[in-house]
């Protein structure tokens, strides 16, 4: 199956509650297809990689990431390796560090160097090895000016290390998306992509471009440095809106973009 050209694609966690069961799975599928979508993350599927693959090719699908736990990424090189030939797939990042300090430094540096480990065992069979952010990674280090995503980047190596990075959480972080698409240019090649907006003094998840992210600065940025895939995250969907509904509205309006953005 050759590797789709259009770069937008969807994390299966959105889907989550719909992917326990090969046949749901098959079901979720077949409707993220008629929205449009020819590339997907694998993420929150708890299936075997090799029901997973069938599915996918069973409807064209191509895998273009994973997400995997922490104790998977600390964890052997040879099954995670294994997993991602299965799927034919060359990217992995982990969901989430878990309940970790992030103003601690001497938690970053371990953690760094856990990544190291494993992302040298991964380049080595061609897999990259990313880190997904979300808001706490923007916590400044104890006795320090440099916030925790920061000083694990410098301490990652960049032919190893990648950043997964979060549009939506870098902002809700304080951060600048496009400042940090640029700041980790080359080492972005899967980004995650959600729109952020206010309802009742609340910030919340909403489709791309119905939100208060600047989309052309992201999106040029995004251009510029070589992001391959833009992966459409939305956590939950907008309130009183279908999960489906709410990813058709972002697969959409991303797709628009995309297009005037390279015409």
């Amino acid at each position: 199956m050759s590797i789709p050209q259009n770069p937008v694609s969807v994390t299966l966690y959105n889907f989550r509650k719909y992917c326990t069961t090969e046949s749901d799975f098959a079901a979720t599928l077949e409707k993220l297809c008629k929205i449009g979508y020819r590339t997907v993350q694998v993420s929150g599927v708890p299936l075997d990689p090799k029901i997973i693959k069938k599915q996918l090719d069973s409807f064209g699908l191509h895998c273009c990431a994973t997400h995997e736990s922490i104790d998977t990424i600390r964890g052997s090189s040879e099954a995670l390796i294994e997993k991602m030939q299965i799927l034919n797939c060359d990217f992995t990042a982990s969901g989430s560090p878990g309940k970790i300090d992030f103003t601690s430094p001497e938690v970053t540096a371990e953690l760094a160097d856990a990544f190291n480990r494993q992302g040298e065992a991964l380049a080595a069979a061609g897999i990259k090895l990313g880190y997904h952010n979300h808001a706490f990674e923007f916590t400044k280090l104890n006795g320090s000016n440099q916030i925790m995503l920061e000083k694990f980047m410098d301490l990652t190596a960049g032919h190893n290390v990648y950043a997964e990075l979060d549009v939506h959480w870098v902002a809700r972080g304080g951060g600048n998306p496009s400042s940090w698409i640029k700041k980790l240019a080359g080492r972005i090649s899967v980004i995650h992509l959600k729109d952020f907006t206010i309802v009742e003094n609340n910030p919340i998840f909403c489709e791309i471009g119905m939100g208060n992210l600047d989309w052309d600065d992201i999106l040029n940025a995004c251009k510029a440095t070589g992001v391959r895939w833009y992966t459409i995250e939305q956590d939950n969907p907008f309130p009183n809106r279908d999960v489906f509904d709410s990813t058709k509205i972002s697969f959409d309006n991303l797709s628009a973009m995309v297009e005037k953005l390279n015409n």
